[in-house]
């Protein structure tokens, strides 16, 4: 056996400092390379999006709006340094966003980041204000003002969106940045139809006149003329110098106090009184507010508000300019108009509550415009390429029809919500005595039309196990009642083959009837369901009562899935192709005999006019488009919202993006969606993974132990059998 000398021992401990210098460098090696290439790839790199919908990734419709640009745009970014979590996060997701339009932009296209921290002027300048922020430092909370805004410079146009997302729902969704590529598309765009807008007024101008009462004693009513003469001086500047200013006293000239009440401002009165100051005022009246007008078109700008204390100020003076800007960019009419049908007890766009749709009007005000129609004193203009008909509860008549028929062979679209029943709450003493509310069965005359093209509104009510559940409080508890006229529609019951719902991922339907697809012809015609129930469906029909709690599921033999939207095209022949041509009735023609500004359709002595009639369209003249739902529930501000957050609000506005064929709109307002939940899963799944997690991962803990504890101990052998040959070796 060999002796162990002090050589040897050296010569062991050199190699182990060898090899403990060699590890050592390697890792200040490796360090060195993974600092290198964080620096380069900030500089240098490449993007990879593994989302569902490329949520991180420039949309189709953006790279041809940042293409086709022919002036030079600019975007000023305005963002505090050292925001708090998780908005200090948005700051290079805008970087990221605005670099990839920079390389779609050809040259066009360019942006800044502004130090607002040393130009605190600048962002006021462009219509940036700061925001407050909560911030949580050494365990205590505290507010702070800070800039999220960023400015787009388009020539003298300037829009500005402030902030760029809302803190609030930034942190409550954790990490999504829903619609700030979307903001910034159709901004690029709606400043594109601006510029041209305006500059096709030439010589005309935009009138912006100020009506305030000098005798108006509130607050904020000092110096108002020339603080307003200075607002609609720097909007000037970014309306080519399209508007001109003027101020009106409505105190002193009666005409214009009627004129400002034509306009909508309400009228103030006040007794004689002594101000503060000791200034005696004369019992009086007059208005307060901005009118923007343009022609025959006006646009009305409030700058009347209420104190915390319940008196009357001036309010909206910080984002004056805004306002004027918007009302200016509705009056040149940038935005496509879409026809909404009236007269029938339609859904009211102005009203807010829970029968209207002011929701859904303030929804899509950021691409379309909405024009109302009452189809029993006007035409549909031919400007229109979308009609809406929602929630009507009157019948049409049949010449009412027929110009809607006429519209579509042109190959125009309409987004038709149809309601089967209407539920008529009991108002006064009827209530006290706790009556249930009457269902009646609406029939308006739109059913037949729709069912020409191939839709069938069924009268009856689709129940869905897989719906809404509320929590109530009773005496025993808390209790779980089903409401299953509210089914909660998961990717299963949306349709994947087109746009609208290809990127939704969960909507609500309420009180919604079921409809029937005919086969579609051979002559191309289409019919696609949209949105359909879960498996676990079935129909109320006969007796309607929307009472939770009369209602039970019945067995599953009973139960279907069935279509709640759906969309139909093709050129269709008129309904009217084999019908005479209604006319419209004497008495409804007396309607507008004598109407201001139209004179009588007769000739004088009673004979009619020589010019006849244009032949009715027999059949579209290109495809039409049709998309129809079981109920207009989902229009009501009950589900709509007007920033477009909630997946119903993404929905509506989808379906008047394709019937205005903006194709790709839906996929860029559906990135990082605010409802995007987990697929739904078995119980048998579920226990299966309640398993894995108590007894699975800790069995999986100790296999790897023992792959470990086994290989380490074969390492060992072999190092044992490696030294015993040399051992042998030296012997010999």
């Amino acid at each position: 056996m060999k002796m162990i000398t002090l050589n040897d021992v050296k010569a062991a401990l050199r190699r182990a400092v060898d090899t403990a210098g060699e590890r050592k460098n390697q890792w200040l090696v490796n360090i060195v390379i993974i600092v290198l290439v964080n620096l380069a790839g900030a500089v240098l790199y490449f993007r990879l999006d593994l989302t569902a919908n490329r949520a991180y990734s420039l949309s189709k419709i953006s790279k041809q709006a940042v293409a086709t640009l022919e002036e030079p745009l600019t975007v000023k970014v305005f963002f505090s340094k050292d925001l708090p979590a998780p908005v200090n996060t948005v700051n290079r997701y805008v970087a990221d966003l605005l670099e990839e339009y920079k390389q779609s932009g050809s040259g066009k296209f360019r942006y800044e980041f502004v130090d607002v921290d040393k130009h605190k002027e600048a962002a006021s300048e462009f219509g940036i204000q700061p925001i407050s922020l909560q911030e949580l430092k050494s365990d205590r909370v505290s507010a702070r003002s800070a800039f999220m805004g960023i400015a787009l410079v388009h020539g003298d146009l300037v829009e500005t969106v402030n902030p760029v997302i809302d803190p609030e729902e930034l942190k409550r969704r954790a990490t999504t940045f829903q619609g700030i590529e979307y903001k910034i598309t159709t901004l690029m765009q709606k400043m594109t139809g601006k510029v041209d807008a305006l500059l096709r007024l030439d010589d005309k101008k935009i009138d912006v006149t100020l009506f305030a009462s000098s005798d108006l004693q509130i607050e904020g009513m000092a110096d108002i003329d020339k603080k307003v003469a200075e607002k609609v001086r720097k909007c000037n500047h970014r309306n080519y110098d399209k508007l001109r200013f003027s101020y009106v006293d409505p105190g002193k000239d009666k005409k214009a106090l009627e004129l400002a009440e034509v306009y909508g401002f309400p009228k103030l009165q006040w007794p004689t009184y002594t101000t503060r100051t000791g200034k005696y005022v004369e019992a009086g009246e007059g208005a307060l507010g901005i009118l923007v007008k343009m022609g025959d078109r006006f646009e009305t700008v409030p700058i009347l508000g209420r104190s915390m204390f319940g008196d009357f100020t001036v309010a909206g003076m910080d984002n004056l300019e805004e306002s004027i800007n918007t009302a200016v960019g509705n009056l040149v009419g940038i935005n496509p108009k879409v026809g909404y049908i009236t007269g029938h007890g339609e859904r009211d766009l102005s009203n807010p509550r829970e029968g209207g749709a002011a929701s859904f009007r303030e929804l899509i005000d950021d691409m379309y415009e909405f024009k109302v129609i009452d189809l029993t004193e006007d035409e549909i203009p031919g400007d229109i390429q979308t009609i809406v008909i929602n929630g009507p509860r009157g019948e049409f008549a049949d010449w009412e029809l027929y110009r809607i028929d006429q519209f579509l062979m042109q190959g125009k679209s309409a987004l038709v919500f149809l309601d089967s029943f209407n539920e008529i709450q009991p108002d006064g003493q009827q209530n006290m005595f706790m009556r249930e509310p009457a269902v009646l069965p609406v029939n308006t005359g739109i059913e037949k039309l729709i069912a020409h093209f191939g839709v069938t509104v069924n009268r009856d009510i689709v129940l869905d196990r897989n719906c809404y559940r509320q929590v109530q409080r009773g005496m025993g508890g808390m209790a779980e009642q089903y409401v299953y006229f509210l089914p909660l529609i998961d990717e299963s019951g949306l349709s994947r083959d087109n746009t609208i719902t290809r990127h939704l991922k969960k909507i609500a339907f309420f009180k919604s009837s079921s409809l029937g697809l005919a086969e579609a012809s051979k002559g191309g015609e289409t019919r696609i369901p949209l949105v359909s129930s879960s498996d676990d469906s079935w129909l109320m029909s006969g007796r309607v009562n929307f009472n939770a709690w009369q209602m039970a599921p019945p067995k599953a033999a009973e139960m279907s899935r069935y279509t709640l939207a759906a969309l139909t095209s093709g050129e269709f022949s008129s309904y009217f192709a084999n019908r005479p041509v209604p006319e419209k009735k004497e008495k409804d023609k007396d309607k507008n005999k004598g109407k201001a500004g139209e004179p009588d359709k007769r000739r004088e002595g009673g004979e009619r006019s020589p010019v006849a009639s244009a032949q009715p369209l027999k059949k579209a003249v290109k495809p039409v488009k049709i998309i129809v739902a079981g109920t207009s529930e989902i229009s009501s501000p009950m589900f709509v919202d007007k920033e477009g957050r909630s997946p119903n609000s993404v929905l509506l506005h989808n379906m008047v993006d394709y019937l205005n064929g903006n194709y790709d709109v839906p996929e860029m307002r559906s990135k990082g969606l605010e409802m995007n939940p987990i697929k739904e899963t078995g119980d048998n799944t579920k226990l299966t993974l309640k398993i894995f997690n108590i007894a699975g991962l800790p069995l999986l803990v100790m296999l790897t132990g023992l792959v470990i504890w086994k290989r380490r101990g074969a390492r060992r052998q072999r190092i044992i059998a490696v030294f015993a040959k040399t051992e042998a070796h030296d012997e010999k």
